[in-house]
């Protein structure tokens, strides 16, 4: 389940470029899977965005984040258990991102209340 996006942002010269992957995620309690991952989804362009401002900061920005989730009441309550980019940017920025999603529920289901892990990594394409 991994998705990766290119990052070609038009930026002044010099600025890198770089692949946001996003990990698989693993939950338990009452929730679906896929259908929350399709939700989740929704972030890779914030993530993009999250990334190319990261780097604009610090050209060596690279590594991945490892979240612990919390969801219930259609929100999510992130927690960042290791960022291994070495960006707290980076790390803010995802963090507002998942806090800011809302989560919908299929129609006819049990709320869901459930935790989880989900790590996503950052890699920096290095030119040959």
């Amino acid at each position: 389940m991994l998705t990766s996006f290119l990052i070609t942002a038009a930026c002044s010269g010099g600025t890198q470029f770089g692949i946001v992957d996003l990990g698989e995620l693993v939950v338990e309690g009452e929730v679906d899977p896929g259908y929350l991952y399709l939700q989740l989804q929704q972030l890779d362009p914030t993530f993009e965005a999250c990334y190319v401002r990261a780097l604009r900061q610090d050209r060596t920005a690279e590594g991945v984040i490892d979240l612990e989730m919390r969801g219930s009441g259609g929100k999510l309550t992130p927690q960042i258990t290791t960022n291994g980019t070495g960006s707290e940017q980076l790390a803010e920025c995802v963090m507002a991102a998942i806090t800011g999603l809302t989560i919908v529920e299929p129609d006819g289901s049990d709320p869901w209340d459930f935790s989880g892990d989900w790590s996503v990594k950052f890699e920096i394409i290095r030119r040959e």
